[in-house]
């Protein structure tokens, strides 16, 4: 290799080296106008993570009726936990895909105490601003999160200790506990919408 060839090539050597970047000997603070949010969860609702979960009303569908789905939530698998990441309602990503709640604003879980199979839940007087489907929604969303807890078949909600009745999926109201087979139809299934069958024709 000549001279000039020998001198070009350690002039790239140099040139490719100071523009890249070096190995830090130590972590660096990142200025504050620098910094980027974490996640897409707000300081209230979990983030879309975790082994639990928790029933929202799915986005809307135009000409189909309100549905839950279920969403993950990072929280330990007890009813406290899952019962108060559900009551947090939808975080800020799931807020922009339209998910809500019917679960009313500034009501308190007071207790969950767990009864071989039943979950008996213990709420503030706040629900019973509810009616109609609102309220079938908020209970349906209670139970079928309930019952989605390890060894739990049915729930029985009270209100500031004392027993209620409670509508069914079908609007009628029930003093017994409830279970996920009171809510049919009421849950948006995760499975993709299967093309349809071509006939012989075409």
């Amino acid at each position: 290799m000549n001279r000039r060839a020998c001198l070009a090539a350690l002039a790239a050597a140099v040139f490719v080296s100071a523009c890249g970047i070096g190995a830090d000997d130590a972590p660096r603070d990142i200025p504050a106008p620098a910094q980027l949010p974490l996640g897409g969860a707000d300081s209230q609702a979990g983030a879309t993570a975790g082994a639990a979960r928790v029933y929202l009303l799915a986005p809307a569908v135009a000409a189909q009726s309100t549905l839950l789905q279920a969403v993950a939530r990072d929280v330990e698998d007890t009813a406290l936990e899952v019962l108060q990441a559900l009551f947090a309602g939808p975080n800020a990503g799931e807020s922009a895909q339209q998910f809500s709640t019917a679960l009313p604003d500034g009501f308190a879980l007071l207790s969950a105490d767990r009864r071989g199979t039943r979950l008996v839940v213990d709420l503030s007087e706040d629900i019973q601003q509810l009616s109609g489907q609102a309220l079938v929604l908020a209970v349906a969303q209670i139970v079928l999160t309930a019952a989605e807890l390890p060894g739990i078949r049915s729930v029985e909600i009270l209100v500031e200790g004392d027993a209620q009745q409670w509508p069914a999926g079908n609007g009628e109201a029930q003093s017994d506990p409830l279970t996920v087979y009171d809510y049919p139809g009421l849950v948006r299934s995760a499975q993709p919408a299967y093309p349809a069958i071509p006939t012989d024709g075409g």
